[in-house]
């Protein structure tokens, strides 16, 4: 089974506070989201991370390190697409080098890493990109980036940050009801047309 979700900015007291969390420290949040993961995402199931599962705001920023340890408490395969903050990594801390940042991400229990990548299940294909503006055409879109400001869709697909969903996985029959909805619903209610004269 394959569940999805992006950026949880692991041990960042800023995204707690500018995200409204509900949480008192990055610790209980941290240990919040795995547990949730375990109970939800079991061995054998793979966990698609949409980028920003770390966070980092440059050259003195150590905290990626124990954030992208966190994938040793969670029962479940992580596959890490990369956000903007994994790529504040790589420029800081490996050189610029995608693949170093790949092995050590490997090393530590990822069971992979990707720029972007597409993923088929129920038969449909999907392509996951952290940023939405990075959206593939004619395909159906899973990306992240936004946290809360731009909701849960855009015409090109659904936006599965962690925020929206009260921290929670999105599972496969998640994203086929919403996708469902958004085909059947949301993309025809001219209420939800937003465009300003």
């Amino acid at each position: 089974m394959f569940f999805f979700t992006s950026d949880t900015h692991f041990i960042s007291q800023e995204d707690l506070a500018f995200d409204f969390r509900g949480f008192d420290s990055t610790k209980k949040f941290d240990k919040f989201v795995i547990k949730t993961w375990n109970r939800q995402a079991k061995k054998g199931d793979t966990i698609f991370v949409i980028g920003d599962f770390v966070d980092c705001q440059g050259e003195g920023c150590e905290e990626w390190k124990k954030a992208l340890s966190y994938v040793k408490k969670i029962k479940a395969q992580v596959v890490l697409i990369m956000g903007n903050n994994e790529d504040r990594v790589v420029k800081y801390f490996f050189d610029n080098s995608f693949d170093k940042f790949r092995d050590y991400c490997l090393n530590l229990g990822f069971k992979d890493v990707q720029k972007d990548m597409t993923v088929t299940f129920n038969g449909q294909e999907f392509f996951l990109t952290h940023k939405p503006i990075n959206y593939k055409k004619g395909m159906f879109n899973l990306f992240g980036h936004m946290h809360r400001s731009g909701g849960v869709y855009k015409p090109f697909g659904l936006n599965i940050g962690c925020d929206l969903n009260h921290f929670r996985l999105y599972s496969e029959k998640d994203i086929q009801f919403m996708k469902e909805l958004k085909a059947k619903y949301w993309d025809n209610d001219k209420n939800l047309n937003m465009k300003i004269d």
